[in-house]
């Protein structure tokens, strides 16, 4: 899908300090940072379009599962996801773990510090929080956009690594982002 006035570098950014290796496919304007490991020896990992695997997070799968991540899903700071599924549009939040056989529904937003245990079934646009050693899973409360938006500022921020450029976003690059989002959620009908 061709979208106007965004990042769409063909290779991934792969952060010098990441380690990507085995049966690991990536979509459009992917993104992986300082840390990270994509470790597909036993299995596929297939990340979709404008995806971004941030900081120390760790992908792995078994012979048996396989992980699939959504175009525009974000994925948070030391996050640990095993072999599941991953929607579109889908924000894995800061610390949070993923389990075997796991499916997260289009445009949800999983809190920081959760636990979505193995076999666990997430439905689309489902906002979930931890809710002490379990989770509290609150259906259409969501806000796709917002990750979304966050999955436009890490496409550019890999521009900004590769040329050097660190400073912080204006406001009215911030709300450009949010713009940008939002037309897209409502082109992938999430």
């Amino acid at each position: 899908m061709n979208y106007q006035n965004l990042p769409n570098f063909k290779s991934p950014f792969i952060h010098p300090n990441a380690t990507c290796f085995g049966m690991t496919e990536f979509g459009e304007s992917v993104s992986i940072w300082p840390g990270a490991v994509i470790r597909a020896d036993m299995n596929k990992i297939k990340l979709g379009d404008f995806v971004n695997i941030q900081d120390n997070s760790t992908l792995h799968t078994d012979s048996k599962s396989p992980i699939q991540i959504g175009d525009w899903t974000l994925v948070g700071h030391n996050v640990m996801i095993h072999g599941c599924k991953i929607g579109r549009a889908v924000l894995v939040g800061i610390g949070s773990v993923v389990l075997d056989n796991a499916e997260i529904g289009d445009g949800s937003q999983i809190a920081a510090g959760c636990m979505i245990r193995g076999g666990k079934k997430i439905p689309p646009r489902s906002l979930v929080v931890p809710n002490g050693s379990d989770i509290k899973i609150f259906p259409g409360k969501a806000k796709p956009e917002l990750t979304v938006a966050g999955c436009i500022e890490y496409a550019h921020l890999s521009e900004r690594f590769l040329k050097n450029i660190f400073v912080p976003f204006t406001q009215e690059e911030e709300n450009h982002f949010v713009s940008q989002a939002k037309e897209i959620i409502l082109k992938l009908g999430i």
